[in-house]
């Protein structure tokens, strides 16, 4: 389940990362929903019995309580009843609402704003596995929302974690984080192979190519033997990062 996010950024600091994914990740389907079934009820009987299912402790059904109010799909909107059973399921462990629910805290929707209680949500789905959530933890600690101080070698670690689970934006950024030495040592080779793979992941064109000029004068920076040898492994670090192919010039 991904996030998309515009990739193109003046700065390697990129404002709001987890300002922009509340609204997006609640309209998206539970990955526990059936294919060909919407999570959202289609009428008040519908909506009883998720509630009813709800109380009993359902996650699932406490999930989809929460995407119905915060959306307004199924119910009328209402962000305060969103963030009460997003936190229900939350709590339970599923990864998806804790998400939502950390966005809500970051933003102030439904919930007083409170940036520590996003980040704790945030933290907990990029435990599970939520490569959304780990790059919107990255950029908290990046920025040091929540925190006493920004964390760049926390900023790095879970920007890595989200980049190797597939997350083009995240991809993006550790390739800049490589090549400025942001949270990690500066590493030219493996910024460009990170770049590389994010220009195979951009969703358009235009992204695609302003990637790889991105990509391209970190390859003017290396030796050629250093570029040679980059290009020789980045056909295998795209097979295990990337969905599509384009050739490593540099």
């Amino acid at each position: 389940m991904r996030t998309v996010v515009s990739l193109f950024l003046g700065l390697l600091l990129l404002p709001g990362i987890p300002g922009v994914l509340c609204a997006k990740t609640a309209s998206t389907a539970h990955p526990s929903a059936e294919a060909n079934q919407s999570d959202a009820p289609r009428s008040r009987q519908q909506l009883a019995k998720l509630e009813v299912l709800a109380n009993l402790g359902d996650a699932k059904a406490q999930y989809q309580l929460g995407r119905s109010y915060l959306t307004g799909d199924g119910a009328e909107k209402d962000p305060r009843k969103a963030a009460l059973w997003f936190t229900k399921a939350a709590r339970k462990g599923d990864v998806i609402s804790q998400r939502i629910l950390a966005t809500m805290y970051y933003n102030g929707i439904g919930v007083r704003k409170a940036p520590a209680h996003a980040l704790r949500w945030f933290r907990k789905a990029a435990e599970n596995g939520d490569a959304v959530a780990q790059m919107a933890l990255a950029d908290m600690y990046y920025r040091g929302i929540g925190l006493r101080r920004p964390n760049l070698k926390q900023a790095f670690h879970w920007m890595m974690r989200s980049a190797e689970n597939g997350e083009a934006l995240a991809q993006y950024r550790v390739g800049l984080m490589l090549r400025d030495g942001r949270g990690t040592r500066p590493n030219l080779s493996r910024a460009f192979l990170w770049l590389h793979v994010a220009a195979l992941n951009a969703k358009d064109e235009g992204e695609r190519l302003r990637i790889t000029e991105e990509r391209d004068k970190v390859g003017k920076a290396m030796s050629r033997y250093q570029l040679s040898e980059t290009k020789q492994q980045s056909e295998k670090f795209a097979r295990k990062y990337a969905s599509n192919r384009l050739p490593a010039e540099g």
